[in-house]
C-alpha cells in the first residue's frame, strides 16, 4: 500500500504541489498510478482530488505540473482581496472574509462534474461536520458502495477547505440529511494518521505500507519564557493556532516514525523562516517566495525522494 498525504495550508499548498510535480517527473507517470491512496486536507484535499480526477480519456485530467501553474494564478481569485488588508481582517470578525464565488469557480474549472467515486485511486479527504459535531471522511471506496456518499468532487473540495472566518461552511442542499462542513484542518491539518488508519481498516498492516507526507511549511518562531509568561487571550490567540497545528504535526510524525519500518515513512516539511504564515496571502511576491521554498526543500530532500521513488 503506497500512500501520499498532503497537509492543508491555503496558498502554501503550492509547496507540496511542486514536490508532487517532482515525484511525477522522477517516476515518469501520474501520482494516481503511483499511489494506492491519496489523502488530503484543505489545500491538500484540492490537490488530491485534482490529481485523481479523470479526464475525458479516463486518464488524469491534470498533470501535477499543469495544476501547480493553474494554482499560481487561481489563488488570487480564491482569496480575492479588496486591497484594504485592515478592512478585510476586520470583516473576518463579524462575517466570513471572502465570498465563495471565487473558490467555487476555481473548483468547477478544476474538477467539473466528476464524483468522488470516479477518482482514479482511493482518496480520503477530511472535513468537519458542524451539526453533528463529528469529523467526516470523504472516501472513494465508501462512495462506490453507498450512492448517498457519492458527492461531486468540487463539493468535497469546498467542504475540506471551508476555513472558519475565511469562507462560509459548505452545505449539502436538497437532502433530508442536514450536512454542513468546515475545513478538515480543525482536527487533521496533517491527514497522514487518518490515511494510515484507513489503510489498516481495509486490510493492510504497517509492513505493507510506504507513506510520504508533505507539509505546507512550519512557522519558525521561538517564544521566550520572559515574553510569554504574562500573556492573556489577546496575545495567545494567533500563536496558539500555529502551536497546536505544529504540535499535532510533530506528534503524527513521531508516531509514524515509531510504527513504520525505517525507509518506509517520509515527511517533507519546510521551515518558513522569516516568511508570513497567512494562508490567504496570494500576493505575487508571496507566490514567488513559496515557489523558492519549494525548490529549496526539493533540493534538500533529493536523496529522500530518490529513496522513496525506488520503493514506489
Amino acid at each position: 500500500m503506497k500512500i501520499l498525504s498532503i497537509d492543508g495550508g491555503g496558498v502554501r499548498g503550492l509547496i507540496p504541489g511542486m514536490v508532487v510535480v517532482e515525484i511525477e517527473r522522477r517516476m515518469g507517470k501520474p501520482v494516481s498510478e503511483i499511489f494506492d491512496l491519496i489523502a488530503g486536507t484543505s489545500a491538500g484535499g484540492h490537490i488530491a482530488l485534482a490529481l485523481t480526477c479523470p479526464g475525458a480519456d479516463g486518464k488524469p485530467r491534470w498533470k501535477a505540473e499543469d495544476l501547480a501553474l493553474f494554482y499560481r494564478e487561481a489563488y488570487g481569485r480564491i482569496f480575492e482581496s479588496s486591497g484594504l488588508r485592515i478592512f478585510d481582517t476586520l470583516k473576518g470578525l463579524s462575517n466570513e472574509r471572502y465570498s465563495t464565488e471565487g473558490i467555487e469557480q476555481v473548483l468547477d474549472e478544476i474538477l467539473g462534474d466528476s464524483k468522488i467515486s470516479e477518482a482514479l485511486c482511493e482518496v480520503l479527504i477530511t472535513a468537519y461536520e458542524v451539526e453533528s459535531g463529528m469529523p467526516h471522511f470523504f472516501v472513494r471506496s465508501e462512495a462506490r458502495k453507498d450512492e448517498s456518499k457519492d458527492f461531486l468532487m468540487r463539493f468535497v473540495a469546498r467542504a475540506t477547505s471551508a476555513a472558519p472566518t475565511y469562507f462560509e461552511p459548505a452545505a449539502k442542499i436538497g437532502s433530508e440529511e442536514r450536512l454542513a462542513f468546515i475545513d478538515g484542518a480543525v482536527f487533521a491539518n496533517n491527514p497522514t494518521m487518518c490515511a494510515f488508519a484507513h489503510a489498516m481498516s481495509i486490510g493492510y498492516d504497517e509492513d505493507d505500507m510506504t507513506i510520504i507526507s508533505i507539509g505546507t511549511g512550519a512557522v519558525a518562531r521561538e517564544l521566550a519564557y520572559d515574553e510569554i509568561k504574562h500573556w492573556g487571550l489577546a496575545n495567545w490567540a494567533r500563536p496558539i493556532l500555529d502551536i497546536t497545528s505544529q504540535a499535532g504535526n510533530h506528534a503524527i510524525d513521531w508516531q509514524l516514525n515509531h510504527i513504520l519500518r525505517r525507509g518506509h515513512y517520509f515527511r517533507i516539511q519546510p521551515l518558513m523562516n522569516g516568511m508570513r504564515s497567512a494562508i490567504d496571502d496570494a500576493r505575487p511576491e508571496t507566490i514567488t517566495a513559496l515557489e523558492d521554498v519549494a525548490k529549496e526543500v526539493i533540493s534538500r530532500h533529493s536523496q529522500d525522494l530518490d529513496l522513496l521513488c525506488s520503493k514506489l
